[in-house]
């Protein structure tokens, strides 16, 4: 059974539990537009040949990156032109871009430009597979291709088709727009976050959709009519219980603070330990706790086995993309390698996203590539450590002492300061009170010690006055 819960506050978030457990997570911000999948008219700025890309002004003061093989046509500077935002910016880079365009429905991915009609691979059945893809073949305009998306395995012929019809007249308003609005504009915005989600996540599967908020809920009720559902099937439930939120009711808050750490324990006693790099992302598998039964090598399997569910689902619901290397616990069977890899393979499946595994290497390390889409949930929730600096560490409490040792020397040799004032942030003022009076006796000067609550650990000042 699967639970939608929509919060809103502030922000908005929604969770999705799978009989009780997270398995996806969003969040939308008010000042913070999420911009993957909309669609503007920009102006291409550069053609770098060397880097097989174009830079292209869609009006959001940083040049979109428009890789060429994602360009469905010869494109000159200076010309005007459609493109679909696939992925965020990062720091100071520009957000992604794409000429091939997808616009998506319920049902239905709708692909302009295109003559591919894809399945999607999780409506399995042979028979099921072949008759939507007579459906949409038959009823696409040339020019036009689409990918069937799994909710369609729940739809009726006529419903589809009528989605189908929806999303061309879509596609032939952004092309009337393109010709009417000035250079950069943007053509088409992606729905409110709670609409998305009820697009790509509603299904027979899903039997409770809570909210503290009785607007989205009549919204939610809206599109459901909309679409036809039964809504009797469905429990539709508005959580108002003071000093207790939603999150917490559910307990979903105590797992995104866990979302957060570094380490993740496994039922077993095992844990794995994810940590990201400017170019990729390192997950360790350890034993821990767990000592096992019988032969290491059981337990690394069974440990192994746990990790390789978890790894997945973290993928998932931390937004993890890129490259991604584990490092799992060593096996020497062939037979116990493969049992993991099928795990993880099992749980990857349940991920929308693209991923790509490889085999193990000979070093025992896996790597797998997971499309990009968007800032990851650190990115999202978090940002660069004001103390490290995005280091992930800091000097010690003696290496930092030497530090500001070495400088009040060199200080005091430059100049004939009677007093010495050592300004240092809030954790080390009390260790150099310590040494203060040894310093004294040793330089002769008088020093005083002041805090600065704005200092990072690793920062201080020296100032002299007489």
């Amino acid at each position: 059974m699967i639970s939608i819960l929509i919060s809103v506050d502030e922000e908005t978030r929604i969770a999705l539990l799978e009989d009780g457990f997270l398995i996806e997570y969003f969040i939308e911000r008010p000042h913070v537009k999420d911009i993957v999948g909309d669609i503007y008219k920009g102006r291409v700025e550069r053609i770098l040949h060397g880097m097989g890309a174009a830079f292209v002004d869609i009006g959001l003061g940083k040049n979109g990156f428009l890789p060429l093989k994602d360009v469905n046509r010869s494109i000159g500077v200076g010309e005007e032109i459609i493109v679909q935002v696939s992925r965020e910016g990062k720091d100071l880079k520009g957000p992604r871009l794409t000429m091939k365009v997808g616009l998506p429905g319920r049902y239905i991915l709708l692909l302009p430009g295109s003559d591919r009609v894809g399945i999607s691979r999780r409506i399995d059945r042979p028979s099921e597979r072949k008759r939507l893809k007579e459906l949409i073949s038959g009823s696409l305009p040339e020019g036009f291709g689409a990918v069937v998306r799994t909710a369609a395995k729940y739809a009726t012929d006529d419903g589809i088709l009528e989605e189908l019809g929806e999303l061309l007249s879509l596609w032939a308003s952004i092309l009337e727009n393109f010709n009417s609005v000035p250079t950069p504009s943007l053509l088409y915005s992606e729905p409110s976050l709670v609409r998305r989600v009820l697009r790509d996540w509603f299904s027979p599967e899903v039997k409770e959709i809570c909210s503290d908020s009785k607007e989205v809920l009549k919204e939610v009720e809206e599109v459901l009519s909309r679409w036809g559902e039964d809504l009797s099937r469905i429990k539709l439930l508005y959580h108002n219980v003071p000093g207790v939120s939603l999150f917490e009711a559910y307990g979903v808050e105590d797992e995104l603070r866990q979302l957060l750490s570094r380490k993740v324990s496994l039922l077993c006693g095992g844990e794995i330990v994810i940590d990201r790099t400017e170019a990729l992302t390192v997950i360790d598998v350890n034993t821990s706790s767990f000592v096992g039964e019988g032969s290491f090598e059981r337990t690394a399997l069974r440990t192994n086995l746990e990790a390789a569910r978890e790894i997945g689902r973290q993928l998932r619901l931390r937004g993890i993309g890129g490259i991604v290397i584990i490092d799992f616990i060593d096996m020497k069977s062939e037979r116990n390698k493969e049992l993991v890899l099928k795990e993880l393979y099992s749980e990857l499946e349940k991920d929308r996203r693209e991923v790509e595994v490889h085999s193990f290497s000979p070093l025992g390390l896996l790597e797998l590539t997971r499309e990009r889409e968007g800032p990851d949930l650190v990115d999202r929730l978090g940002m660069t450590c004001p103390y490290c600096r995005g280091k992930g560490w800091v000097l010690s409490e003696e290496t930092l002492m030497m530090d500001i040792k070495r400088r009040f020397k060199k200080f005091i040799a430059s100049n004939s300061f009677e007093i010495i004032e050592i300004i240092v942030s809030p954790k080390m003022k009390e260790p150099l009170e310590k040494v203060k009076e040894d310093w004294e006796r040793s330089y002769g000067r008088k020093i005083v010690v002041l805090e600065d609550a704005d200092l990072p650990f690793e920062d201080f000042r020296l100032r002299g006055r007489a």
